[in-house]
Formats: structure tokens, C-alpha cells, sequence
């Protein structure tokens, strides 16, 4: 039994330990209280029937309180299986969600939204059906395997060894399909992470599908992908089918050479034709527990390219982490130092070179530069969200691999490019910030933020409901919001990546003018395209192929003629063309 298997029995399983002994006697009850069946089918042919001596009326009496009581096991039973594979389904999703929200950035830069999606959903509902579909009943079905062998040697021994005969095609077959349908199956589930991730990005990116007029495109892609999650199915289904069907062949066999053999004994007198029938009937005692097995193997088969996955995402250790004996950062200023920092998100391929910064408490600092540059990534070390190769990052003193990285991301606030807003409230995604958060302090914020004019002309004010990705806002109104909640938080550094590059020009300014009000005891990072947003720094610092080729005061960098000196006069020369436009 494979490793992983055991470990999901231990992890997942293991503390429903009273549920699984529990369905394992509900499934005991059960085969017990059917074993009278063949008893009563030899008293009615041999005694009621054939001797005349029996009681009809026992019969009827006793057949139906078996069928009444064995009814009402089987539905306690199924209910039990069923709590207890929604059960394991719901930690093990709550698990995978958990830990990925542990991972570390690069895991997910590395990662299709769609699988980790697939992984969550469609491997948890597999691993469900498992435990659903009967694995629970495998102890079970061995016990009632070796008590009903021995009540069929009790009936007649010759008829219970050509019973047996037949078992050991069962190890055969399976011996011949479990290697394949254990290939099959990572083979679907890999497919499967391929479609969802298709599938994701097709719909997230469909207003550049719809851009592009790529819509019979994406279609035909998507067909391609269902195509062959298709054909792979059709084979897995096969597979177990087939398995299935010459388990139940074999067991057809035994029952014939059974019934051959019994009419002989019979035609011999040395057996009564109610024996008989009640021999055969209690063979499918031995025979169901069999393709039961084989049934929950291909159910496994079918789990285990799930399982590992699962155990794959969940051994999958953060790259970023406390190291022991980590502290927490003791309030301060808010220093920034940067001291010869490389970084890449490839070790082959650097993207900041031996960057060296030191930003002093309450410093507004630009970052500016081309496209590529490295500005973004630069902004992105502060809290951690990625280790540096090379060189250091301190804050107050305090080299930031030597900190929580809680008590970091605490103490920092950052707006990034693409604000993400979540189906919920306005209310609710400002105060996300800090979910204890008054209502008076939400608006507070939204006024700081330029928004809150915006959001009392809506119906439903603070407490209108944000569609996926606030659908419902334009791009500049995401970022106030955004910006609103980074505010919330009262940082005592603030980065600001390039947040205001979608607002028009006379909402950037009132936004500005807030920003640096906001700032004025606070360490800032102003990310910007527009060199506007970083006019009032007191430093900037100009990025190029990921290094510092230039730093200093607006007025001075103008006064060098150089790359920001260039940069301001293009833009300039642009603006008013746009204005003459």
C-alpha cells in the first residue's frame, strides 16, 4: 500500500477513529443480520415444501423482520460513511488552503491559479468518493470473508474447497490492473490541473479574449484540453470496468462449478436441494466481499494520483519562514536599509544588482525608472515577500530575515500595482486592513483616500457588494479603495507601487497631497511611472537594467541633464501634446 495512502489514513482518517469503528460494526451488523436468508430459503424448501413439516407463516415473519432490521442498518450506515467522507473532504481542503497560504510568493509565481483550484476542489472530491464508496468497509469485508468460509466448510466441505478454488484469479487480476490504473489516474489528474487552468485563465483574461476577437480560439483550445480529459477518462473508466467485470466473472464460475457439483450431490442423494440453495446463496457472501475489494481498489487506484498530490502540495515547504528564534520588530521609526542587495527570481538571472539605499524614518522616497528596471521587485523585499540573494535589508537596525514575518508585514503598508478588491462590501475591503476597524475609522480613511464623495452616491453606500475583482469600480476607484485600506492599518512604512499610474490627473493630484499629508511621520516608497508622484520626495532614486544609476532631490536630478532629467522632459513634452491635442 503505497506511503501516501497510509499517511491520509493517519492524518485525515485516523481522528474519526470512533466513526470508523462505528461504520465498521454498523457494516458487521448488516452481513449479520442477512446471514438468516439462506437459512430460512433451506427451511422453506426442505422443511415447508418438501417435508411438510414447517411453518409458512414463520417464514414470512422471519424474512421480513431480517429485510426490516438489515434496511434500517444499512441507512445508519450509509449515513455514518457518508458524515465521515465529508468530514475528511472538509479538513483536507481546509488544510490545503491553509498551508498555501503559508507558501512563499515564488511558489505561486510558479503555480497555475487553476491547478492549485483543481487540487482543492477536484482532488478532495476524490478522495471523498474513496473513503465513500466503501474503503471504510474493507476491514469489514475481510472479517466477513473468513466467518462466512467457515460456515460454508460447517454446511459441506467439499463445496466450500471448490468455493475457494477460484479465489486466487482475484489476485491475478488484480496483480494484471493496478499498475495501470494507477498510471491512468495521475495521467487524469494531471489533465485535469490543465483544463482548470485553461479554463481560469480563459475567463479571467476574457476581456482580452473578447480584445482580440479570440473567442473560437480559446474555444477550440479548450476543446482540445476536454478532448483528451476525455479520452483519458474513457480509458480509466475502461479500466475499472474490465476489472470489474472479470471479478465478477470469476465469481459467476465458482458459482457455476458450485451449483455443477451440488446438482451431482443431489442426483447422489447425498445432499437436499434446500442445502444446496443455501450453500450458493452464502457464496455470495464470500464472492460480494471480493469484487467489494476489487471495487474499492479501483476507487483507490483512481484516489491515489489525488493523494499524492495532495501530500506533494503539502510537503511543498515555504521558502520564506521565521527562522528559529526569530524576534519580533520592536517599534522604531521605520530605517530602511538596503546594503549591496542582488536579487532575481532566478538565481540565473538578476534582476537588482548591489542595490544600496538607506531611507531614514519619515523619508519619502520615489523609485522611478523604465519599464524592467526593477522597481516593483525592489518594493517587494521590504516585507519579505522574497529573499535577496545577495546583501541585506534592515529595518531599524534589524536585519529582516532575523524578524517575524508578522511583525514586519504588520508594521507595513503597500498598495500595489493591480489592486485586488474581494466579493464583499466596500466596508468590508477597506476594513480588511484591520477587520476590528470602526465604521467612523473606515470613513475616515475612504476621505483620505478620495473615495468617500464616490461611495455615498452609490444606493447602497459603505455596504454595496463588490462583484469578482470589484467589477463594479473603475480601475482608479480600486486603487482609493486599495489605498484606503493600507491606510487603515496605520503603517509605519508605506509603499505605494506605482498606484496612482490609472487616475486622471486632477484625482492623482488631491490624492497626492493626502499621501504626503499621510507620510509626513510615516517611512514611504513611492513607485511611479508619472513623475509627478515623486516630485515632493525627498530623495529619488532612478532604476535602470536593476541598478541605481542615479538618486537625489527632484530639482537636483533635473539640474544633472541625465536619465530622470530626460524622463521629466518627455513626459512634459507629452502632456502637452495630449493638452493640444
Amino acid at each position: 500500500m503505497p506511503n501516501n495512502f497510509i499517511r491520509l489514513l493517519n492524518t485525515f482518517v485516523k481522528p474519526f477513529w470512533p466513526w470508523l469503528i462505528l461504520s465498521a460494526f454498523l457494516t458487521l451488523l448488516t452481513t449479520i443480520s442477512t446471514l438468516p436468508l439462506p437459512w430460512i430459503i433451506q427451511y422453506l424448501i426442505d422443511d415447508v415444501i418438501g417435508n411438510k413439516t414447517g411453518d409458512l407463516m414463520y417464514v414470512l415473519f422471519l424474512t421480513l423482520a431480517v429485510t426490516i432490521g438489515s434496511r434500517g442498518i444499512m441507512m445508519a450506515h450509509q449515513y455514518v460513511v457518508t458524515f465521515l467522507g465529508q468530514c475528511v473532504k472538509f479538513h483536507i481542503r481546509h488544510a490545503l488552503v491553509a498551508h498555501l497560504h503559508r507558501l512563499s510568493m515564488s511558489y505561486f509565481d510558479q503555480t497555475q491559479t487553476g491547478k492549485l483550484m483543481s487540487r482543492i476542489i477536484s482532488d478532495g472530491y476524490a478522495i471523498q468518493q474513496m473513503l465513500s464508496s466503501g474503503m471504510v468497509n474493507i476491514f469489514t469485508d475481510f472479517l466477513t470473508l473468513i466467518v462466512i468460509i467457515t460456515v460454508l466448510f460447517y454446511i459441506h466441505i467439499k463445496l466450500a474447497l471448490i468455493t475457494i478454488l477460484v479465489l486466487p484469479c482475484y489476485a491475478i487480476t488484480h496483480k494484471a490492473f493496478a499498475g495501470r490504473m494507477r498510471k491512468t489516474s495521475k495521467k487524469v489528474r494531471r489533465k485535469t490541473d490543465e483544463v482548470m487552468a485553461n479554463l481560469e485563465g480563459s475567463i479571467s483574461g476574457v476581456r482580452v479574449v473578447k480584445s482580440f476577437v479570440k473567442e473560437r480560439y480559446e474555444s477550440d483550445q479548450f476543446k482540445k484540453k476536454v478532448t483528451q480529459h476525455f479520452k483519458l477518462n474513457m480509458t480509466q473508466n475502461v479500466q475499472g470496468t474490465l476489472w470489474n467485470a472479470i471479478a465478477a466473472l470469476v465469481s459467476g464460475v465458482g458459482g457455476a462449478f458450485v451449483l455443477w457439483y451440488g446438482g451431482y450431490l443431489i442426483q447422489a442423494e447425498e445432499l437436499t436441494i434446500g442445502v444446496l440453495l443455501a450453500f450458493y446463496a452464502y457464496t455470495a457472501y464470500v464472492f460480494d466481499p471480493i469484487v467489494n475489494l476489487i471495487s474499492i481498489n479501483v476507487t483507490i487506484q483512481r484516489a491515489n494520483a489525488a493523494i499524492d498530490r495532495l501530500f506533494e502540495t503539502l510537503d511543498t515547504e515555504p521558502l520564506i519562514r521565521d527562522e528559529p528564534g526569530a524576534i519580533a520588530l520592536p517599534a522604531g521609526g521605520g530605517h530602511v536599509q538596503f546594503e549591496e542587495v542582488t536579487f532575481g527570481y532566478s538565481h540565473l538571472a538578476p534582476i537588482l544588482h548591489q542595490i544600496s539605499m538607506d531611507v531614514g524614518p519619515g523619508m519619502k522616497v520615489g523609485i522611478v525608472g523604465p519599464s524592467g528596471a526593477g522597481k516593483s521587485t525592489l518594493v517587494k523585499l521590504i516585507p519579505r515577500l522574497y529573499d535577496v540573494d545577495a546583501g541585506g535589508i534592515s529595518i531599524d537596525g534589524r536585519d529582516i530575515r532575523h524578524l517575524q514575518l508578522s511583525s514586519i508585514r504588520s508594521r507595513i503598508g503597500m498598495v500595489p500595482q493591480e489592486s485586488t478588491l474581494f466579493s464583499a462590501t466596500l466596508a468590508d475591503n477597506i476594513r480588511y486592513g484591520r477587520l476590528d476597524a470602526s465604521d467612523e475609522e473606515v470613513e475616515d480613511v475612504a476621505r483620505a483616500a478620495n473615495i468617500h464623495d464616490f461611495i455615498m452616491t452609490l444606493p447602497d453606500g459603505y455596504n454595496t457588494r463588490l462583484g469578482e475583482q470589484g467589477v463594479k469600480l473603475s480601475g482608479g476607484q480600486k486603487q482609493r479603495v486599495a489605498i484606503a485600506r493600507a491606510l487603515l492599518t496605520d503603517p509605519q512604512i508605506l509603499i505605494l507601487d506605482d498606484c496612482t499610474s490609472s487616475l486622471d490627473s486632477q484625482t492623482e493630484a488631491k490624492i497626492q497631497t493626502t499621501l504626503h499629508h499621510v507620510l509626513k511621520d510615516r517611512t514611504g516608497f513611492i513607485v511611479a511611472h508619472r513623475l509627478s508622484s515623486v516630485a515632493l520626495c525627498d530623495r529619488i532614486y532612478v532604476l535602470e537594467a536593476g541598478r541605481i544609476v542615479e538618486q537625489g532631490s527632484h530639482d537636483e536630478l533635473l539640474r544633472t541633464g541625465q536619465i530622470y532629467s530626460r524622463m521629466h522632459e518627455q513626459q512634459y513634452r507629452g502632456d502637452m501634446e495630449m493638452v493640444h491635442g
